[in-house]
């Protein structure tokens, strides 16, 4: 599947469970849980920063994607070990029970998907 698809895929089974606005949550405070979910589906997907803003991405296959689709690579960095830690540290992040809900679910819908 190609990555953009996975996003679309992705984005329904948000909304299904957030029952809101889920570009505006991930494109507004929890981004790096956006980059998590990613992560699962491609685990070679690599952290990137947007140049002058707090928000991540994830860098997949030489493109960069967010909830919103591909993004422009020249707008995003990698970022050094001391950005990245920071990341990690100071993002916001949803608690462990809604991400492992919502892993099982995107996980199920990818099983549906692919039979």
């Amino acid at each position: 599947m190609f990555v953009l698809e996975d996003i679309i895929n992705i984005n329904k089974v948000l909304y299904d469970y957030f029952k809101e606005d889920i570009i505006n949550l991930f494109l507004d405070g929890y981004c790096l849980d956006y980059y998590y979910i990613l992560k699962e589906f491609y685990p070679e997907s690599v952290l990137v920063l947007e140049k002058g803003k707090d928000h991540c991405a994830s860098l997949i296959n030489g493109n960069i994607y967010d909830v919103s689709g591909i993004r422009n690579i020249n707008d995003f960095i990698i970022p050094s070990k001391i950005e990245e830690d920071f990341v990690y540290d100071f993002y916001k992040k949803m608690d462990n029970y809604d991400y492992e809900r919502i892993i099982k679910l995107l996980k199920g819908s990818a099983k549906k998907m692919n039979n």
